[in-house]
């Protein structure tokens, strides 16, 4: 060090080590404790500035955003981890938390993630910036607020500018859009209506939508015009609980499962058949869901439908214009009080073990009424349904196991039953059956309906009981020249930089892809007949994101090859 420099430095010392006037305190400020902040310390004060900003929806500790779940406005984690499914109508930021954005994800701001990991599909949309910083930040909660653990730094105080402007917590909206599957019924449903939703501690929507199908005329009725008021209030993170209640006048499906809504419509309005039937329902319900932890929901509901048939139309398709629709079958019309309850476990999204895991959903129904007109059917359908007294129940249980196996295979098992377990039949409006692109892709549709006998050009579905099982393999589709074994090792992300162009030849490769192996096995019956043997198919197909195209045949002789093209996963 230079004398002059030498100089300095003790001159300094000694002046700061001086007493100084009371009056004149205005120079140096100590702040203590910590550790020093590193150069991205401008982006740690923004988001502890977001963090504690008030209209910023504020999470210690694990947040978890379902798929139908909406958040209003900015969202700031401590600790977490973060699970997103859902809609956050703002920024995100995550502090010394791990980060997962679903394929269903959205996010309408910016993503900022300090002291964390980020695993986003590519099918989540995030409408701003994505940042992340590997360092942890080092902060302490003071009565829910959030400050900075710094090291002794001396500096001169500024004074503070405040950097962001009130905003308000909720958000007021008009819903204008499509509400539903494109199909026979309906043409394609509008929703229209007012929406309103809010965040904090308290989260909560209401919406009353207006609902007009396009298959009729714009007149009123039930046929050409119904409603549908719902909302909710959710308390709490982790445990969660859920308030709800709704009002409608809608098109209810028959048997939901199988193909996706948005698939069963592009079906119906490019090739002009409907993979579906539907059944009018008007009617009140409310109901209590509670989350314990991450992944488990429990719901319990209480509802007075009253169901009536519903004829199929004639909406505009460009394909097959001349071709007639199937008939929408009638149902067993009448006013009931159903009561359900549904467990739903999730343990597939774990931190330690990403994309493998158990998904199970079960759920009971129990229908009451005194006032129903049930459908003619033959005595070896079912018994008569008693019309003062009628009490029918129905389980359905989904469990699947999904196994990630290496970098790109995954080995999924699927059982799928469900059926009456009351005294009395089940109304039309929920009997079952097997075949077709959606459980089994091998068999016609509704090949195993048990309405053989029934002169019903609708061919409904009349079974009592159903059992589905599916397995299904996928992996990454590779394609070597020369040398398979050199081509794969250069494909991994520790050697991957280490290729130089003119070692092409050495093995040229593609990564292409996935290629999907699968069986299925099923079968659907009578009350009062035995299940019988279970009927099989076999399959493949390439998969590009979720887009499908598959190949089933079933294990029957004379069936044929039925190629399938899906934009969702099997399940």
């Amino acid at each position: 060090m230079r004398p002059r420099r030498l100089l300095g430095a003790y001159g300094l010392a000694a002046v700061l080590a001086l007493p100084q006037p009371a009056a004149a305190q205005d120079t140096v400020v100590v702040v203590r404790p910590g550790r020093f902040l590193p150069t991205h310390s401008r982006v740690i004060r923004e988001a502890v500035n977001l963090f504690n900003h008030p209209a910023t929806t504020r999470v210690f500790g694990e947040l978890t955003v379902r798929a139908n779940d909406v958040y209003s406005g900015d969202v700031a984690v401590l600790r977490g981890p973060v699970q997103v499914a859902g809609v956050i109508e703002g920024d995100l930021v995550a502090i010394n938390a791990n980060v997962v954005l679903r394929s269903t994800a959205e996010v309408d701001g910016d993503v900022l993630i300090l002291g964390g990991t980020l695993v986003q599909s590519g099918r989540a949309f995030v409408k701003g910036t994505v940042r992340r910083y590997r360092a942890a930040v080092e902060v302490r909660r003071v009565r829910g607020r959030l400050e900075l653990v710094e090291e002794e730094i001396r500096v001169r105080p500024r004074p503070q500018v405040r950097r962001y402007r009130r905003r308000p917590t909720g958000r007021a909206s008009i819903v204008l859009g499509t509400g539903g599957t494109y199909n026979r019924v309906e043409g394609l449903p509008l929703h229209v209506g007012p929406r309103l939703e809010w965040g904090g501690q308290i989260r909560g929507r209401i919406q009353a939508l207006a609902v007009f199908r396009t298959a009729g005329e714009l007149e009123s009725g039930r046929e050409n015009i119904g409603y549908r008021v719902d909302g909710h209030l959710s308390f709490g993170w982790t445990p969660r609980v859920t308030f709800g209640g709704r009002a409608y006048d809608v098109v209810a499906p028959i048997e939901p499962w199988g193909l996706h809504g948005d698939e069963v419509g592009l079906t119906a309005f490019f090739l002009h058949r409907d993979y579906r039937d539907y059944y009018l329902t008007r009617g009140v319900a409310g109901y209590l869901r509670i989350e314990p932890m991450r992944g488990v929901s429990l719901t319990g509901e209480v509802a007075r439908d009253e169901d009536d048939t519903i004829a199929a139309r004639d909406p505009w398709t460009p394909f097959r214009k001349d071709d007639i629709w199937r008939d929408n079958p009638a149902i067993d019309v009448g006013d009931f009080i159903r009561i359900s309850a549904s467990l739903e476990v999730d343990s597939r999204w774990s931190a330690n073990t990403w994309g493998s895991g158990w998904f199970l959903r079960a759920e009971w129904e129990r229908g009451i009424s005194d006032n129903v007109v049930p459908q003619p059917l033959p005595a070896f359908i079912r018994d008569p349904i008693p019309v003062d007294d009628y009490v029918y129940d129905r389980v359905v249980v989904d469990l699947r196991r999904y196994q990630q196996i290496g970098w790109s295979g995954q080995l999924r098992l699927r059982a799928l039953a469900a059926g009456t377990v009351g005294r009395d039949p089940l109304p039309m409006q929920r009997r079952l059956s097997l075949g077709g692109p959606a459980l089994m892709p091998g068999y016609p549709f509704r090949q195993f309906a048990c309405n053989a006998g029934v002169a019903d050009p609708s061919g409904p579905a009349l079974c009592d009981r159903m059992l589905l099982l599916q397995a299904e393999f996928r992996g990454g589709l590779f394609f070597g020249l020369f040398s398979h074994d050199r081509a794969r090792r250069r494909n991994r992300p520790s050697t991957q930089l280490d290729v130089d162009w003119w070692d092409w030849w050495d093995g040229f490769w593609f990564g292409g892809p996935n290629i999907v192996l699968f069986a299925d096995a099923g079968t659907a019956w009578l009350e009062d007949d035995d299940p019988g043997d279970l009927e099989f198919d076999l399959g493949a197909g390439l998969e590009f994101g979720s887009v499908g195209v598959y190949a089933a045949k079933a294990l029957q002789e004379g069936e044929p090859v039925r190629f399938t093209v899906r934009i969702h996963r099997r399940f």
